[in-house]
């Protein structure tokens, strides 16, 4: 019974920390209802053939801490399993943003960011990683379980 309890309680705090990193960004002015301003921004890096195992290190090494340090949040990052999808040369991720204004600011200071320039350079030595970036932003619905 006591692993029961203990699991249990382990479970709900696993819960209430991924809700409270989910809960919306609300921004309220005098007489209006509050609205989420937050974005989810998906982007789809299209890699050159060989290349996508040196773009997964990058950002297993560099990018997910240096969006974090920037105010993006890591949401999720896919690779696809259909072959004829691109199995072997796309990865898409999705990270999210208080507002779209902030998208904007992050992604500035990402790429100004010399940590982000070194790695980057670094990790081109032998070629572009990435042929083609296709993006596009998102907000949740009222009954997203992310908001």
């Amino acid at each position: 019974m006591r692993r029961l309890s203990l699991g249990v309680c382990l479970g709900v705090a696993a819960v209430l920390a991924v809700s409270s990193f989910m809960r919306p960004t609300v921004v309220q002015g005098e007489g209006e209802k509050a609205a989420s301003t937050r974005v989810f921004e998906m982007r789809t890096y299209i890699a050159p053939p060989g290349k996508l195992a040196a773009l997964h290190a990058r950002f297993r090494d560099h990018t997910l801490k240096l969006f974090e340090k920037h105010g993006m949040k890591n949401v999720v990052y896919l690779s696809p399993t259909d072959p004829k999808k691109g199995v072997d040369n796309r990865l898409v991720y999705i990270i999210s943003h208080d507002s779209k204004a902030a998208s904007e600011k992050s992604w500035a200071a990402f790429k100004a960011d010399p940590e982000w320039q070194a790695a980057y350079k670094a990790s081109e030595k032998d070629g572009k990683l990435v042929e083609k970036v296709e993006v596009e932003f998102f907000t949740a619905t009222d009954y997203s379980p992310i908001k």
